[in-house]
Parts: C-alpha cells; sequence; structure tokens
C-alpha cells in the first residue's frame, strides 16, 4: 500500500489562514528557471545573454473532493474545508498575492511561495460537487530595499549669488605710459568711464602743448606715444572746459594720438 501524502499550504505568519489538500497530486512537475535568455538584435539575429537567476515554478493537480472516500483522501473526515472554500481560499491567496508556506513532508515539500495561476473546474463528469484544479506555485524571494539617506535642509531659502564685483579703476592721482593708438579720450575712459579728456589735458597741458609745438603739429590735443602723463583725480578738474566737435576731430600723424 502507498503511503500517504500529506499536502497543506498556510499564510506566512498566519497558519489559521490555511488550506489542506485532501487528495493528494501524483506529481509535483518543476519548472527550473536558467539564467540564459534569448534575445532578438535587429541586424544580427538572436544571441543568448545572461542575466540573473529565476525562480523556480511547480505546479500542483488534483481536486477538492466534495464526499470523503478513503481510497483517495488522506485526511480524516472533518480535517479539511469544503471545495468551495477551499477553491474560494486558493483564489484569494491569488489575488492578494500573499506569501504561502507551501509544505509536504512525505513529498519533500517545504517552500515559501506565491501562486502566479489558477485554473479549475467546478465539476467533472463522475465527480460531483467536487472541485478539479491546477495551481502554480513560484519561490517567493521577497524584494530588498536599501535605504538612501536625504540631508535635512534648514527651510531658509537658500542666500542669492552675489554678482561678480567689477574690477576696481586704477587708484588715482596716478600716471600713464601713453600705448601707440592711444588717444586722451581712450585713456579717460580707463580711468574715469567717460571721455573726459579736458581733465587730463588740463593736468598735463604743458607738457602736451610743448611736445606738439616741437614737433610743428598745430594738432592741440594730440599726444605721443611713451609720455608720460598725470592722471588727476575728479575733484581735481581744472577749467572744467570741454571739447566741440571741431576741437575733438584732430587727424593722427606718426606716432601721434588724437583725441
Amino acid at each position: 500500500m502507498r503511503k500517504p501524502i500529506y499536502v497543506a499550504a498556510w499564510e506566512v505568519g498566519n497558519s489559521s489562514s490555511n488550506v489542506v489538500f485532501p487528495v493528494p497530486p501524483e506529481s509535483f512537475p518543476t519548472e527550473v528557471g536558467g539564467k540564459a535568455e534569448v534575445i532578438e538584435i535587429l541586424g544580427a539575429g538572436e544571441r543568448t545573454v545572461f542575466g540573473g537567476a529565476k525562480l523556480d515554478r511547480f505546479t500542483l493537480e488534483t481536486f477538492f473532493p466534495a464526499h470523503h472516500d478513503p481510497s483517495y483522501v488522506v485526511n480524516a473526515p472533518g480535517t479539511y474545508k469544503i471545495p468551495s472554500l477551499s477553491i474560494g481560499k486558493l483564489r484569494e491567496w491569488c489575488d492578494k498575492e500573499v506569501p504561502l508556506q507551501l509544505y509536504s513532508k512525505a513529498g519533500g515539500l517545504n517552500r515559501t511561495v506565491v501562486i502566479t495561476q489558477l485554473n479549475y473546474d467546478n465539476e467533472r463528469a463522475g465527480h460531483l460537487g467536487d472541485v478539479w484544479f491546477t495551481v502554480e506555485f513560484v519561490n517567493y524571494k521577497p524584494p530588498t530595499f536599501r535605504k538612501v539617506a536625504i540631508k535635512k535642509t534648514s527651510g531658509k531659502t537658500p542666500a542669492k549669488p552675489k554678482p561678480p564685483s567689477k574690477k576696481p579703476k586704477p587708484k588715482l592721482p596716478a600716471t600713464h605710459t601713453v600705448k601707440k593708438g592711444e588717444s586722451l579720450s581712450v585713456i579717460a575712459k580707463k580711468y574715469y568711464d567717460t571721455a573726459d579728456y579736458m581733465t587730463i589735458y588740463n593736468a598735463n597741458k604743458k607738457l602736451i602743448d610743448a611736445a606738439n609745438k616741437k614737433a610743428k603739429i598745430k594738432a592741440k590735443y594730440n599726444i605721443f606715444a611713451g609720455q608720460k602723463l598725470t592722471i588727476p583725480a575728479k575733484k581735481t578738474i581744472g577749467t572744467g572746459v570741454t571739447a566741440t566737435p571741431k576741437e575733438a576731430s584732430y587727424g593722427v600723424t606718426a606716432g601721434i594720438s588724437r583725441v
């Protein structure tokens, strides 16, 4: 006589929510998932790649009996539920994706699983009231989560970055050596932000006039490369006379700069 195989399942952490399989299945077909997968690459055909390990799947096919018949029912009367309650519990576990403990000492089963598929028939010919079913289980591997530290903020609005400070103007009074191509207006803009060339001219009038007279140049505000001019502070402005457009339109000769 074949030794009876008792099979039962219950919710992990809640053994009172359980189902007993009074008619043990003839076998437990198991599908072992390998790591290799075949993928289709456009223009290159099929290729084999290896990913992470897959979970084992196995199937249990049997029925919940409406009547106790010791020729095929291994559990004692009253130790298992009626077919409608048993199949209803399997449906509930399948819908809610509840982790289960599937156990059979004689069948070598002791696994944490979830139901991935359930198919059943309420009746079959010659089995009035019996519920035949096929249920697919997969080994349950709970997800792992990694904690991410989030830095707390003070809640204060961050201060706006300060705009870059403007390059400070040269300290005045100072001297300036004239470079080729420079004019009194260009030099004035460098130190005063305005073309106030009369301030520089008045502070260097003797030097500029003497150099122009020696070179026999009638243009009043011409300067020469290499001349060292005094750059006075604004408060030491001389006469305050400004040049007219006519006065500011003198030409440039070799080595001479205009206003």
